[in-house]
């Protein structure tokens, strides 16, 4: 019996493994829209209206960055591909907030673990723990599975432009923010 169930259990986080692999291969590496993100069903208001409390214990809602190219990162504490990516968000972050992008990060993890994780690895960007929310709100913008880490940018006025299972690519961040973000020169 112990045999059966490391045998399923293998089955089961090699046919995970693959399933991410092939979602990660239909990402398109041009800017139009993907089929993940016309699959988006969260209105602007849906997603402006969602609220977060801080670490400061303050409510602070996403329309508070309606001005700007939102990247959503969704997360947790315990993903390993989440944890490699922080680094990408951090830089990309750091270069184009002063022309008008904004990284939030929102974990689906409790928020003490998130204060412990931030006080470890600095995150240059504001970031939320929603431990029942976050995975519902990513599926709204596209995340069918539910898997983590997932990405979804949304335009200033709240289309959802561009959205990412798997952890994020560089040049695919710096490709988006250099030719959407509201104060970027334009790229033919």
């Amino acid at each position: 019996m112990l045999k059966f169930a490391a045998l399923f259990g293998a089955s089961l986080l090699a046919l995970l493994a693959g399933l991410a692999l092939w979602i990660d291969s239909q990402s398109t590496p041009d800017l139009a829209k993907s089929k993940l993100a016309e699959a988006a069903t969260a209105s602007p208001g849906a997603i402006y209206s969602a609220k977060y409390v801080g670490s400061d214990g303050a409510s602070v809602s996403l329309g508070r960055w309606s001005d700007k190219l939102l990247v959503l990162n969704f997360w947790a504490t315990w993903c390993a591909p989440c944890k490699e990516e922080i680094p990408v968000l951090n830089d990309i972050q750091q270069r184009f907030s002063p022309k008008g992008l904004q990284i939030v990060g929102i974990a689906a993890d409790s928020a003490l673990n998130v204060a412990n994780f931030s006080k470890e690895i600095p995150l240059g960007y504001p970031v939320f723990a929603d431990e029942s929310g976050a995975i519902e709100l990513s599926r709204r913008l596209g995340n069918r599975l539910g898997l983590l880490p997932f990405t979804a940018v949304v335009q200033p006025g709240g289309e959802v432009l561009w959205v990412r299972m798997g952890a994020v690519r560089a040049q695919e961040l710096e490709e988006i923010a250099g030719k959407y973000s509201p104060k970027s020169p334009k790229l033919n």
